[in-house]
């Protein structure tokens, strides 16, 4: 009877083992991974030259471990079991209260105040004289972190030194309008279907008027599986992406700062994987891609116009913004008849003169609080 199960055993793994193989050289190689947002690792070229210096050994592992049979089922499994096992989080990402989110600390204070005196010397060197706003949105851990028992940002000193180094702008408050259930549970962004207060709250303090909140129409994609998700491979049903359409953003002329036959322009087209689309202030086109936030406003873009035609003002404004800002903006259209986004990650800030025209435009600085932790991303 011993020797029968051992058998069986060894028959069983045996049949595992070459099946796996099997699935190996029989099935098509995956070009990218939509849970990692990733290209995947491709065959690598067998040569002598390669051989010799040891580069083929190296990517084959890369790519065997990328292109192995049933590996998104293998990573769930995994990471199902190290909770099972204690862990609080996977590879640094947690679920509490229904919410996927990352760790995200310790403040990182040299980082926060090198960021804030880079933002204040772009105010006070290209834009002195304009009315310049701040604001800071907080990473949704800051309502998810402590209270479930993770560590978090020291988001009080954070304030203290970007209050600090932005003296003699004006501070508009959205830790106060916002909540956990106004970001989504898969993905690191605000929704934009809850970003009506918000709106309002920055209309306040710069003195616009903003379309009835009546006047949106919600559009629903499915399904909306965020930035957590995939990293995480932990067991969460998918997001709702919704996006809000007015007589504004439908007729809003929207550009982008591209490159194309060697210039560097505006264009109301972009190029992605080989095909140009008209751009749009939304783009559902783009849903299910790599980045399905990419919807709003084609995702990151160095800087991105939006005009609205017979505009009932002449008033402009220009967001130096991170990704946030993509489903923000278009809810302060009609408050604005230009509205301008800049995200210096991806444009040095002495080019900006370059590209835009500076004349009496209202400024709003407006970043995550994990950017500003973050060193080295602005130009």
């Amino acid at each position: 009877m011993e020797k029968m199960r051992n058998i069986m055993t060894l028959v069983v793994f045996m049949a595992v083992i070459f099946g796996l193989c099997i699935a190996f050289i029989a099935a098509p190689e995956t070009l990218r991974s939509q849970a990692e947002r990733r290209l995947l690792a491709r065959a690598p070229e067998l040569s002598a030259a390669t051989v010799l210096d040891g580069a083929y050994m190296y990517t084959l592992d890369e790519y065997m471990q990328d292109q192995f049979p049933l590996r998104e089922a293998f990573r769930r499994v995994n990471a199902v079991t190290r909770l099972a096992l204690g862990r609080r989080d996977n590879n640094g990402y947690f679920l509490a209260e229904g919410h996927l989110s990352s760790l995200e600390f310790p403040l990182n204070a040299e980082a926060v105040h090198r960021n804030a005196m880079h933002l204040d010397a772009m105010a006070r060197q290209l834009f002195a004289g304009l009315n310049v706003f701040y604001a800071v949105i907080p990473d949704k851990n800051y309502f998810l972190a402590e209270q479930n028992g993770f560590p978090v940002l020291d988001y009080s000193e954070m304030m203290r030194i970007v209050h600090h180094r932005m003296q003699g702008h004006t501070y508009i408050d959205l830790f106060g309008v916002l909540s956990l259930d106004d970001f989504y549970r898969t993905d690191i962004h605000w929704r934009q279907e809850n970003l009506l207060p918000v709106a309002a709250q920055l209309a306040q303090y710069m003195g616009i008027e903003l379309p009835p909140h009546d006047g949106h129409t919600a559009h629903t994609l499915f399904s909306f599986r965020g930035s957590f998700h995939g990293p995480a491979a932990l067991p969460i049903r998918p997001d709702e992406l919704v996006f809000l359409t007015n007589p504004y953003t439908e007729h809003a002329i929207v550009r982008a700062l591209v490159e194309e036959h060697g210039r560097i322009d505006f264009s109301r087209y972009i190029t992605i994987n080989g095909e140009r689309l008209p751009l749009q202030v939304y783009m559902p086109e783009l849903f299910g891609g790599m980045d399905s936030y990419d919807v709003f406003l084609a995702g990151a873009q160095a800087i991105v116009t939006i005009e609205v035609p017979d505009a009932t003002t002449d008033r402009e404004l220009i967001i130096l913004r991170d990704s946030f800002g993509s489903s923000i903006a278009p809810l302060l259209l009609g408050g604005y008849a230009k509205i301008t986004l800049v995200d210096i990650r991806y444009v040095a800030t002495h080019h900006l003169p370059m590209f835009i025209e500076i004349t009496n435009q209202d400024i709003l600085f407006m970043y995550s609080t994990i950017i500003l932790n973050q060193p080295g991303l602005f130009r």
